[in-house]
């Protein structure tokens, strides 16, 4: 379960110091990709000799140290720990401090008490934990245990205070990608297909005829993955399609790919090979040469430096540039391309980071940092043709990625949007589960939102209405079975089965010859509950009880909802709902369930709470028929609607990439040549279009931000006219 970062920021505004260091030695480690163990007690300083925070030193690693403190004087604290590590006989290299505190200008901070010091000075601080407190399982963990002890005060009602702006507000990024996806056509994916191909030519460079190399369609899919796993959602079910599009002499610029139908493989022809291998040298130069250019900035600082250093100084300018766009990437790609006087990126984590990382030997990290951060100051305000058309490109490589939701910033929200759900399951969602009960996982789409829904987070609620359906709808697949389909289930074709009313009854035919599928009939139902019992009032309750158990769900009685709402809007909504129904009993549910949605959003305070994620309660379900009959209901609330389509569901969650993923497709995409391939399918348009919308976003408040995201986030649960990628559509 993804941790809500406000719940961090909370817990570390009250959090005592000797719980801070527990949590610190059990948060860091892991993200420093080092063990560290505490000075040895009252002989070596122990915790009293360093104002009473333990300070622990690198294993393996003489001088290096680190402290975890809650001191609200940051620098007093840095100054004091050094020397008293000193006067103890120790000769500090590096000094790694862990605060609970938010420190601004930690850039200037770091830089100046290095230099005072003598010591290399690394600050990460409350915002730091915040952005990391959801990268894996160990700080999650380090959250839960010490951490989450000092929210649980927020479950005593009325207890909250105003909590502040998320990131997921402050930036950019999110507000972009919402808008973005409230305005975009339905069923263009132009940009999707553009970006595959861009992927398939780079995974085919090397093939040769001549010499016997080509590849299959799942060899290329292998081969971008290895590279870039976060691709998967962009490719999926694509990569063999779009080779054959590009083996057609009609594709755009004409043929560019060779498909040996007879070996199932394809290859790039001469042609292609030749003109991708001087794209190839052209964008290899412009790296070439952007190094050049950042190494001479690097010489013309003076100071003893040789070329060597340059060279260095210039890699890691270069990288950390790259680096950048990852924890900025919006935000940045809109710095580097703009004409306007814009505000300083915050790239200093990514030039400390990034020395750290490539300082050899003896090397001062400090004076490493210090050179490139001056080396990038040039290039981003003093700029050369070549470093602008290379920052150019990353910035366009940068914006295409975004498009196609691969972006850290993205995935987090969702994430977090899905944690706290509450959602009402309908009945039609509930029933489809039921017929996938012999699929292969892959192909259980409905099974699979929902199992991915509840692993995240949100709270599936089974309603008494919604038994009541199911119950029934297995009741009357077994008498349609009986009575029309036993006794001639054997000469059944598929055209047949594909008529069948039933959904449950065509789910039994299609997999009864199955390796694994159901003998027959009545052990089919068994799955579900004993068909001898079928007709029972305990059959009902055998249905209920595995739907709560196969799908992690709560049971609401009709009782339960019947508390939410006003009776006589129900009653009125039933009547209404008569004509679309035909059955009293199935419009009297609908509009329980309607009108429960809007109960429950009150029972919470989520009409007079405003976030950035919308509104928590919904009903989950395709029955759009009511939708409008229900236009009154929604103007009583505000215009709020009720109904979630669990196509979004499907396409912003199960398909959503890892974050893990993510992070790894922008460190290989972007060091590479990749990056400024990339660059050549992003259409001119929609980067600007881009562009202009963070224009846009960074002149509003953050209020309204916030308000327009929630706005945003609230259509597209709601959104029923939208074409996905991967729709819950049975096909017959």
């Amino acid at each position: 379960m993804t941790i809500d970062p406000d719940l961090v920021d909370i817990a570390l505004d009250r959090v005592k110091g000797s719980t801070f260091e527990s949590f610190s030695n059990a948060f860091f480690p892991v993200l420093l990709g080092a063990d560290f163990s505490p000075l040895g007690g009252m002989h070596d300083g122990g915790a009293d000799g360093y104002g009473g925070d333990t300070v622990f030193e690198r294993v393996g690693r003489t001088g290096n140290f680190f402290q975890a403190s809650v001191q609200v004087d940051v620098r007093a604290k840095l100054r004091a720990t050094t020397r008293r590590l000193k006067e103890y006989g120790r000769e500090p290299r590096m000094l790694t401090y862990f605060t609970s505190r938010v420190v601004s200008a930690i850039d200037v901070l770091e830089d100046t008490l290095s230099e005072e010091l003598g010591v290399s000075i690394r600050v990460k601080d409350a915002a730091y934990i915040r952005a990391h407190v959801n990268d894996n399982d160990v700080t999650q963990y380090a959250f839960e245990k010490f951490l989450r002890p000092e929210v649980s005060f927020l479950e005593q009602l009325g207890s909250s205070t105003i909590i502040p702006a998320s990131k997921n507000v402050t930036s950019p990024a999110v507000f972009v990608f919402l808008r973005q996806e409230v305005d975009k056509l339905d069923g263009d994916l132009s940009l999707v297909n553009s970006v595959t191909d861009s992927l398939c030519l780079w995974a085919l460079e090397g093939t040769d005829p001549d010499a016997g190399i080509l590849m299959s369609a799942e060899e290329v899919k292998a081969k971008i993955l290895d590279q870039v796993p976060s691709a998967e959602s962009i490719i999926r079910e694509k990569v063999g399609k779009r080779l054959q599009a590009m083996s057609m002499k009609e594709y755009p610029g004409g043929r560019q790919v060779k498909w040996h139908r007879r070996e199932k493989k394809f290859v790039l022809p001469h042609e292609t090979r030749l003109r991708i291998v001087a794209e190839n040298q052209r964008d290899e130069a412009l790296r070439v040469r952007v190094l050049r250019s950042l190494a001479d900035r690097a010489i013309s600082l003076g100071g003893e430096i040789t070329e060597e250093q340059a060279d260095r100084v210039a890699a890691m300018a270069l990288r950390a540039l790259q680096q950048t766009f990852e924890s900025e990437g919006l935000e940045f790609s809109h710095f580097v391309t703009s004409e306007e006087e814009l505000e300083y990126p915050q790239i200093g984590d990514a030039v400390r980071e990034v020395a750290h990382q490539m300082a050899q030997g003896a090397e001062d990290p400090t004076i490493l940092t210090n050179q490139v951060l001056m080396v990038i100051r040039q290039c981003l305000y003093h700029s050369h043709p070549d470093e602008r058309d290379y920052l150019g490109r990353l910035a366009r490589t940068y914006s295409l990625l975004f498009t196609l939701s691969n972006e850290p910033r993205l995935v987090r929200y969702f994430e977090q949007m899905g944690s706290d759900f509450y959602l009402y399951v309908g009945t039609d969602m509930l029933v489809r589960a039921l017929s996938e009960r012999y699929l292969p996982p892959e192909s259980q789409l409905c099974r699979n939102v929902l199992a991915i829904a509840a692993q995240g987070g949100a709270k599936l609620v089974l309603t008494e209405p919604v038994v009541d359906e199911v119950y029934m709808n297995l009741r009357l697949s077994d008498l349609e079975f009986r009575h029309h389909f036993e006794a001639v289930e054997h000469r059944l074709t598929a055209d047949m089965i594909r008529e069948a009313p039933m959904i449950l009854v065509r789910a039994y035919l299609y997999n009864r010859s199955q390796p694994f599928g159901p003998a027959n009939w009545p052990a089919f139902v068994n799955q579900f509950c004993n068909h001898a019992d079928l007709f029972k009032p305990e059959g009902q309750f055998q249905v209920q009880h595995y739907l709560q158990a196969t799908f992690s769900m709560e049971y609401r009685s009709r009782a339960d909802l019947g508390d939410l709402v006003d009776a006589d809007i129900v009653d009125a909504l039933t009547q209404e709902l008569m004509s679309e129904k035909q059955n009293a009993n199935l419009a009297s549910n609908d509009a329980l369930l309607a009108c429960s949605v809007y109960g429950h959003r009150q029972r919470r305070s989520e009409t007079s709470q405003l976030n950035e994620f919308g509104f928590k309660t919904w009903w989950l379900t395709n029955e759009t028929r009511i939708l409008r009959h229900t236009r009154d209901l929604e103007r009583a609330n505000r215009g709020a609607r009720y109904m979630m389509r669990p196509d979004f569901l499907l396409n912003f969650f199960t398909f959503a990439p890892k974050v893990s993923d993510v992070r790894k497709s922008f460190s290989t995409i972007f060091p590479s040549s990749l990056g400024i391939q990339l660059s050549r399918r992003m259409d001119d348009g929609a980067f600007h279009r881009i562009m202009a919308e963070v224009k846009e976003a960074e002149g509003y408040e953050e209020g309204r931000r916030l308000a327009i995201m929630a706005e945003c986030a609230d259509k597209l649960k709601a959104d029923f006219d939208r074409r996905y990628r991967f729709e819950l559509r049975e096909h017959r």
